[in-house]
């Protein structure tokens, strides 16, 4: 959520993107982005976090790909408006952020990797 919070306040605050209608704003962004979707699929993501190497980044792929239609969505709703910013952005941000959200599952919730 913090990375979430961090990355948004950013880019609203240089006009890359603007959260319409946010009902409850939290730092620019809308509680029910950052408490809903962000926090689910981080607590997902950490919880049953692949111990086999490849499947780790199968999994990267596969949130970062989640992420990007939950955006998609957000466009075509009306609730989000590109100002400066472009999808091809959204994608790195993505994959940046569940990278280090696999060496926070790693390195901190210690899970380590299955050797088989």
């Amino acid at each position: 959520m913090a990375l979430q919070l961090i990355t948004d306040t950013h880019a609203i605050s240089y006009g890359l993107y603007r959260v319409n209608n946010p009902v409850i704003s939290i730092m620019g962004s809308s509680i029910f982005f950052t408490a809903g979707p962000v926090f689910t699929i981080g607590t997902l993501f950490a919880q049953f976090y692949p111990k086999k190497r490849w499947i780790r980044i199968l999994n990267i792929f596969a949130f970062s790909t989640l992420f990007y239609f939950q955006e998609a969505l957000m466009l075509f709703s009306g609730s989000l408006t590109y100002i400066n910013w472009h999808f091809t952005n959204s994608i790195v941000i993505d994959m940046c952020i569940m990278i280090i959200l696999s060496w926070f599952s790693i390195v901190v919730l210690d899970k380590k990797e299955d050797m088989s």
